[in-house]
């Protein structure tokens, strides 16, 4: 035995399937009820005329009017010639201390990583040089910030100062 959601007890197949059936010929026979107090169903409002030559159809009035729209535009077939790339820019154009500023602070900590899966017996200088690369290359480019007196352009204003 299982215990219903009212807190009765009673065995699984107890009238359930039956009153589900009552249930479902209840539902369309007030369905059909329904359905038949409709009637036929007439169009209302105003008749309709047909159509005249001051007051043309629609759908010759469709037929008649070009259509147009996102799939109705043609791309024009001009070939203005093969485009050709700039050439890029060289890799080696910033400043050097720049360059190298840069190397050291994504270098040190990435050849501390390697070392670290590949060299485990690694000398405690070469770990240090590493770990100097990485502080003089933050060093380097939090040196390299502008100051005030570079942004003292006539052509850099700030605006309004209080």
């Amino acid at each position: 035995m299982t215990e219903r959601r009212d807190g009765s007890h009673g065995h699984e197949h107890d009238g359930e399937g039956d009153r589900e059936h009552e249930d479902q010929a209840e539902i369309d026979r007030q369905w059909q009820q329904i359905v038949e107090g409709f009637g036929p169903i007439e169009p209302s409002g105003p008749a309709l005329e047909p159509p005249t030559a001051e007051r043309p159809d629609l759908a010759s009035y469709f037929a008649e009017t070009p259509a147009w729209g996102p799939r109705d535009y043609t791309v024009d077939d001009e070939d203005e010639g093969d485009f050709v790339p700039p050439d890029p820019p060289a890799l080696a154009t910033g400043r050097p201390a720049m360059v190298l500023s840069v190397v050291g602070l994504i270098g040190g900590p990435a050849a501390l990583l390697l070392a670290a899966l590949f060299w485990p017996g690694i000398p405690g200088v070469i770990v240090t040089v590493l770990i100097a690369a990485f502080v003089a290359g933050a060093v380097g480019l939090f040196l390299s910030l502008p100051r005030d007196q570079d942004r003292r352009d006539p052509w850099n204003d700030d605006g309004a100062q209080v």
